[in-house]
């Protein structure tokens, strides 16, 4: 399924994720959960790491005051299901991704 993948450090890549929830998992390492955007149909796959602080090299993005660590997938959300991202929607959230700042 097309979506973005956003590792840290690096520039989000448009690629193929995963389709369920244990590979979405898998690829990230652990745990997952989910951020729906608000006004945008676009989710985002983060590791849920409950441990102590995280590594500063793992730091990828900041949303909403809120740090996300590890690799994050982005997927198209439709009548709450994953989809693969549109063309359109793909544009918006590699401009939004781009920063260390998730913008909404």
């Amino acid at each position: 399924m097309k979506g973005i993948l956003i590792e840290p450090g690096k520039e989000p890549v448009v690629t193929t994720l995963p389709d369920s929830l244990w590979a979405i998992e898998n690829r990230l390492g652990t745990r997952s959960e989910m951020i729906v955007l608000p006004r945008t149909p676009a989710v985002l796959f983060v590791g849920r790491y409950d441990g102590p602080i995280q590594p500063a090299s793992l730091l990828n993005r900041t949303y909403r005051g809120r740090q996300l660590y590890g690799p994050i997938l982005c997927y198209g959300w439709k009548g709450n299901n994953i989809q693969p991202i549109s063309k359109d929607v793909q544009a918006e959230m590699l401009d939004r991704l781009k920063d260390t700042e998730v913008r909404v």
